[in-house]
Formats: C-alpha cells, sequence, structure tokens
C-alpha cells in the first residue's frame, strides 16, 4: 500500500523507495490513459503543526492514444516533487457559499486525513497534471485521412485533399466568390 502513517515518521525523516502498480493508484474506471507503473523515490519529514514535506521524484510511464492517428504510444513521466500537507480539520465544515477565498498558504498546501498520507492520490495527482492536451505520439504525426481513414504515417492514399468548409463561412464565401467574376 501506499499509505504512510505521519504519526511513525520519525524526528529525522524518513526516505521514501516504493514501486507504483497501477492498482494502487485510484484510478479506477480511467480509461484516457494506462499507468504503466513506475517509482517513487524521496524523502517525507514532519514539520511544526504536524506539517508533512514531501521531496522526491516520480518516474512512470503512461499508455496514451495519438488524437491524430489513434495509436498507441508512451509518455514517460518524471517529475520533481516538493509538496506540503496538513491534517484536514473536520470541523471546517462544508461552506455553502458562492465564492471562497483561498490564502496564498491554501493554494501551495494539500490535506491529509486520520493520521495517513495516500501516496497513491498524490502519485494520481501528479500524473493528471503531467498529461499533456494535446495527446500526440510525436508533433510531426500526419493522423488519419478524413476520406478513407488510412494511417498517414504507415501509407500513402490516393485520396485528393479535402478542404474544410465551415458552414458558418458559407455567405462570407458566397460574397468573396461574387466579387471575383
Amino acid at each position: 500500500m501506499l499509505l504512510v502513517n505521519v504519526a511513525q515518521i520519525p524526528p529525522e525523516g524518513m526516505d521514501l523507495d516504493t514501486e507504483i502498480h497501477p492498482g494502487e493508484v485510484h484510478l479506477d474506471g480511467e480509461e484516457s490513459f494506462v499507468l504503466q507503473g513506475g517509482s517513487l523515490r524521496g524523502r517525507v519529514e514532519r514539520g511544526d503543526e504536524n506539517t508533512v514535506h514531501l521531496r522526491g521524484r516520480l518516474v512512470t510511464r503512461l499508455g496514451l492514444e495519438c488524437g491524430r492517428c489513434l495509436e498507441g504510444f508512451t509518455l514517460g513521466v518524471d517529475q520533481e516533487l516538493d509538496l506540503f500537507y496538513l491534517p484536514h480539520r473536520e470541523d471546517q465544515g462544508d461552506e455553502e457559499e458562492d465564492e471562497v477565498e483561498l490564502s496564498d498558504r491554501e493554494m501551495v498546501v494539500a490535506y491529509y486525513r486520520n493520521d495517513r498520507l495516500d501516496l497513491g492520490e498524490i502519485v494520481r495527482e501528479q500524473v493528471f497534471l503531467a498529461l499533456p492536451l494535446k495527446r500526440v505520439c510525436r508533433e510531426e504525426c500526419l493522423g488519419l485521412c478524413p476520406a478513407c481513414g488510412t494511417n498517414r504515417n504507415a501509407s500513402r492514399c490516393t485520396c485528393a485533399p479535402v478542404e474544410a468548409a465551415d458552414p458558418r463561412l458559407a455567405a462570407l464565401r458566397k460574397l468573396l466568390e461574387r466579387g471575383s467574376s
């Protein structure tokens, strides 16, 4: 398990050297990528007011699908970690306000519950932060032919280039055609 009992962290700190298995990272039902294992290495130290400081490195691999050619590819994640945690206060309650102002401290601090720091949740969070917005196998990926569906990276097709016609610009296109004749 990827759980650290905060009360058992010695005053001098504790070294982490943990292999990551996909089932321990709270990714049940996630379909946009596959966690292929990895490691979390670093150091956990307790500070004043029950703060916990985690410094280390997350190294893992994600199996993704290219958004252009739909082929699978592997993305390496090598993330430096420097995270702070405080105990979650149960007396805060659920505030029913439309707007809640966060202090600077709350923007850089996360919380742990029941005197346990869940490293699986930390890995999950870091994996989602490392995911690229544009998931492509390589920047020069040619993608699929919109007419026949051939993967242009693997072979050439004989389809004529398809002009993408935006129907919202049809009126403008008519004006331009009328002006050029």
